[in-house]
């Protein structure tokens, strides 16, 4: 399927660098949209409000793998749900939703139903992308109790700080979402020693690649 125009989004420059040519070469609009889910909720809006809405959206960049998910380092994972995983209290059983009679908030956004319809299964297993729920989060997890905690209440593989708040937004505005991740470390190791950043994101660069040849070409 020819997908017209495809907004590739990164939440930082040192990620957009890697997909930059990419994007000059397919000629993609690309935003950095920042860190956390409020510069990505204010930056994606802004693009869209001002610029128009594109067919589609790629967020592509890095993230952090539950260690209890069939997942290993430098695997590319393409989310297929999005939650805000701290959204809540905080309490003695860890992060708990808040429930409010009379109000309704969303906070999980289903991603597959979207993009099956632009890309076909055969591709992503072509591909070797590993895909299921990812966890987004304002504070990133830094212990073994918070990762086992957020793994287990959503079965999730990965986590971020952005993929909820493109979701939600893209949601507003009928645009699939695709979020390609590349597992640059385990959550709850805040060691950049261990991290694997560059092997990540081009690891991640390579399936760009591939998907965008087939949208595109």
């Amino acid at each position: 399927m020819t997908v017209p125009r495809i907004l590739i989004v990164s939440p930082t420059k040192k990620e957009m660098e890697s997909f930059l040519t990419l994007a000059h070469r397919y000629k993609c609009p690309h935003l950095v949209c920042g860190l956390g889910p409020g510069s990505t909720s204010f930056e994606l809006t802004r693009f869209i409000e001002s610029k128009g809405a594109p067919s589609a959206v790629i967020l592509a960049g890095v993230a952090g793998a539950y260690q209890w998910a069939d997942v290993e380092l430098e695997d590319v994972c393409l989310a297929s749900s999005e939650v805000y995983g701290d959204l809540g209290r905080h309490g003695p059983s860890g992060i708990e939703p808040i429930s409010l009679k009379g109000d309704k908030t969303q906070a999980e956004f289903a991603l597959e139903p979207g993009w099956r319809q632009i890309i076909k299964s055969d591709l992503v297993k072509k591909l070797g992308l590993r895909y299921g729920p990812m966890v987004t989060v304002s504070c990133v997890t830094g212990t073994r109790e918070r990762a086992w905690d957020l793994q287990e209440r959503f079965k999730s593989i990965a986590e971020n700080m952005e993929g909820a708040a493109a979701a939600q937004v893209c949601n507003y505005y009928h645009i699939p979402l695709l979020e390609f991740r590349g597992i640059s470390n385990w959550v709850g190791d805040l060691d950049k020693k261990n991290w694997r950043l560059n092997q990540a994101l081009s690891a991640t660069a390579k399936v760009l690649e591939k998907v965008l040849g087939v949208l595109l070409d």
